[in-house]
């Protein structure tokens, strides 16, 4: 009798007398799943490091830009050339990165450029640059400062974009302040500044706004010297060209910035903040300026590989997309003459 009552104890308790190898069973069980939350803790924190060092190093880039000059440390309508997309230049100062050769000098293009054919976006090849200019200066910021990771030019890509901007009131006798806005009046490099379907940048007053027509950049305070007609189907300097920012209508796949100038000009303007008071103090408080955008895309590598843990598109794995703004005071453009100085050395 008493047997039967410890017994009977024993299984009320969960652990019935002469069970053996519960544990081991147990053991077999949670082990796998404890692993894979493991990998998982893991994977996460390598992928987030990864983020912070990236995105240190891009904000580390934009520091740069806001420092020089786009408007004059730039060759004019160069940025559709093989050789201004690398770290290098005539004097050999500076021509591979962690072992890594990054000079393009190909004899054709369209077989010889080691990365991608860019051809069909207008790019070309030409002689060498003398010394960095504005764009490949702060790209190779990046590339120099990677480590620990790896930059790999058959899938990722910087792109530079630099935006002109002015706070302007389309009604400016009407005495109300709540008509003020912030306006992209240019968008450099100038031959890489939008995809089909956008309106050129440097023709900001467009069709029906304020007084000009659209398509020609010739209404006062525009700059038809950088207005192109056509669409470029590339936004911003791209370093690689592996990044599309979207297909096009017209089967050209756009390259460049994930931001039009229409998605930057709606930053600008503050459309986040409902208070519509605040939101002009705020544009008030805004100078006619210029910002310089640094965008990185990097494929991540997982640590374990595992599929379960793809943080992106199965096709093409996780990418990593990271981007700053910072002010830089030489992009700012003249309305009232509409030109833009050019320096004698980089013409």
């Amino acid at each position: 009798m008493r047997a039967r009552c410890r017994r009977l104890l024993a299984i009320l308790d969960g652990a019935p007398a002469g069970a053996r190898g519960q544990s081991l069973v147990e053991l077999s069980l949670s082990v796998p799943i404890l692993l894979v939350m493991l990998m998982g803790l893991v994977e996460v924190g390598w992928f987030a490091n990864n983020y912070m060092v990236l995105l240190d190093n891009v904000r580390e880039a934009g520091r740069r830009g806001a420092v020089l000059d786009p408007l004059v440390d730039w060759w004019p309508h160069q940025e559709k050339r093989y050789q201004a997309m690398d770290c290098e230049f005539t004097d050999q100062k500076f021509n591979s990165i962690e072992g890594e050769d990054y000079n393009v000098d190909p004899a054709d293009p369209d077989s010889s450029w080691p990365w991608r054919d860019l051809s069909a976006w207008g790019y070309t090849a030409g002689a060498e640059f003398s010394k960095y200019g504005f764009y490949d200066d702060v790209s190779c910021l990046i590339l120099r400062n990677m480590a620990p990771l790896d930059f790999d030019s058959t899938t990722d890509d910087i792109v530079v974009s630099v935006f002109s901007y002015a706070v302007i009131d389309p009604s400016p006798n009407d005495g109300d302040p709540t008509g003020m806005e912030v306006r992209i009046i240019g968008r450099f490099p100038p031959d890489t500044n939008e995809c089909s379907g956008e309106p050129d940048p440097f023709d900001w007053r467009g069709a029906g706004v304020l007084d000009g027509p659209d398509g020609d950049a010739g209404d006062p305070g525009e700059f038809s010297e950088y207005y192109d007609s056509t669409s470029d189907e590339v936004r911003g300097y791209v370093m690689r060209g592996n990044h599309v920012a979207e297909d096009d209508a017209i089967g050209l796949a756009c390259l460049g910035s994930d931001f039009s100038t229409a998605d930057v000009q709606e930053m600008l303007n503050f459309t986040n903040i409902t208070n519509e008071d605040e939101r002009m103090e705020k544009i008030e408080n805004m100078r006619k300026f210029g910002m310089v955008l640094v965008e990185m895309d990097w494929k991540h590598h997982q640590l374990f590989g595992m599929p379960w843990f793809n943080l992106g598109p199965l096709g093409d794995g996780p990418y990593i997309h990271v981007w700053t703004f910072f002010p830089v005071s030489g992009a700012e453009l003249d309305m009232l003459n509409a030109t833009v100085p050019l320096s004698s050395n980089y013409q």
